[in-house]
């Protein structure tokens, strides 16, 4: 799955210099199955690329499976906004997106509403 353009600025070389450092220490081994592979993919484990420290180490099929949630809500919200369907509430459309790429005005609504008796 490609990056985003907005987002491939966190994936240059501090982040392959990072990745290399991890497979140093822990060796080129998937955390979830095990599998010793050359290919490993260091991956957000929160799915935001500003979260540097909550990574982990996965083959390209965990990786893949790590991922398919967050890939098929993207792409349903890509599809959604491509024939302009509306969301009942802010909060479900920006849902797999990052905090800090939520406009401002859907937090504070939201917050308004979850502290509403």
């Amino acid at each position: 799955m490609p990056i985003r353009p907005e987002l491939q600025k966190f994936y240059g070389y501090a982040w392959r210099k990072k990745r290399a450092a991890i497979i140093a220490v822990l060796g080129p081994k998937c955390s979830k199955c095990g599998i010793e592979d050359s290919a490993v993919n260091l991956a957000h484990t929160t799915h935001d690329p500003k979260a540097g420290e909550l990574v982990a180490l996965f083959c390209a099929s965990c990786h893949s499976k790590f991922d398919a949630k967050q890939r098929h809500a993207m792409a349903r919200r890509t599809r959604a906004k491509r024939v302009g369907q509306l969301w009942l509430l802010d909060e479900i459309k920006w849902a797999p997106y990052p905090h800090w790429e939520v406009p401002r005005a859907v937090l504070v609504a939201a917050q308004g509403r979850l502290f509403d008796g």
